[in-house]
């Protein structure tokens, strides 16, 4: 991400847009051993796709980070994109929302955008000034609870607007740093601690429990297994660990250049990661086997991962300014 630091304009909380371009798509297959990687390019150039999900209309959305964009697409390949009304917002993540929505950060922006599937944008300016919310979640009490890093805070939003803060308590550097939120089997939010090597559990009535990690590390992305347990990637260790919903944790090494970044759970009932170090796409069952797969040529920055509606893993490739669609190839069943 190139600019957020940089200040951002204002404009008025709740400003509604429905305005779309149809992108034009170039998409080419790579193949990456077993199975294969089909890459659309986005119009825009340098447009910085970071995070995608699934939409409650079947097609995958995405955030266009430098572009102040947010994006979606069939997985035929058709693709439109609707901007975001406050400028130099920075949208981040983004995830399907329990009204039927899509809902994202604005890290630079300071606000949590909603987006229907129609494309109607919604932004809810945050209390906190310059809190940089990052990763977003549906938790199970029908909110969306996200990460704000640099206010060392888990935020909530209701459906409608209303916004609670909880801050995570220290008493000296370094800071928490929070990063990405995924809600667990267990109904509490859980989250990555970058700047503490912590794994953080949080009630949905605000009673915060945190682990520390066996290695130091920045943890990063963060999901709900197949499993019932949560896992998450160690960014700075090239590991992937496991937490239970008791907080008992465990580590996976990947190799000494790997650098995971996001992970998801698949269709296939294992979890997928993007490996910055790499280049490449991982797989990793719930018993601990790796297997990666090349996605093309050059450096390509792969970020955000989601199982799409059509049983494939989908991905944002940040460099690139593409998002991918990796066809999931036979495995045995998930575990062995």
């Amino acid at each position: 991400m190139h600019w957020a630091d940089r200040g951002v304009g204002r404009r008025a909380a709740g400003g509604w847009i429905a305005l779309f371009t149809a992108v034009a798509l170039a998409a080419t297959a790579c193949g990456g051993g077993a199975g294969a990687a089909t890459h659309f390019a986005l119009r825009t150039k340098n447009s910085e796709p970071v995070r995608i999900a699934t939409g409650p209309d079947g097609r995958m959305w995405f955030t266009e980070f430098t572009a102040d964009r947010i994006g979606r697409i069939t997985t035929s390949g058709v693709m439109d994109e609707f901007p975001v009304p406050t400028p130099r917002a920075g949208p981040y993540d983004i995830v399907t929302g329990p009204d039927g929505n899509l809902w994202f950060t604005e890290f630079a922006g300071n606000r949590i955008g909603r987006i229907t599937p129609e494309g109607v944008i919604r932004e809810f300016p945050l209390p906190t000034a310059k809190s940089a919310p990052y990763g977003i979640t549906a938790g199970a009490d029908g909110n969306l609870w996200f990460a704000e890093q640099r206010a060392n805070t888990i935020g909530r939003i209701t459906p409608t607007g209303e916004t609670t803060e909880f801050p995570i308590p220290y008493r000296q550097p370094p800071a928490p740093q929070p990063f990405g939120v995924a809600a667990g089997h267990d109904g509490n939010i859980w989250f990555t601690e970058q700047g503490t090597s912590k794994i953080g559990r949080l009630t949905p009535a605000g009673v915060l429990t945190e682990f520390p990690l066996p290695s130091a590390s920045t943890p990063e992305g963060i999901t709900r297994g197949p499993d019932g347990n949560v896992w998450f990637t160690e960014h700075g260790t090239s590991r992937i660990g496991r937490i239970t919903p008791d907080g008992v944790t465990g580590e996976f090494f990947l190799g000494s250049k790997s650098s995971p970044k996001s992970i998801a759970a698949g269709a296939d009932g294992n979890l997928w990661f993007t490996d910055l170090g790499t280049n490449r796409l991982g797989r990793l069952t719930p018993s601990g086997k790796v297997t990666d797969f090349a996605v093309g040529g050059g450096y390509r920055q792969l970020e955000g991962i989601a199982g799409g509606p059509d049983g494939n893993v989908w991905f944002a490739e940040t460099h690139a300014n593409t998002v991918a669609r990796h066809s999931l190839p036979p495995v045995a069943a998930a575990g062995k």
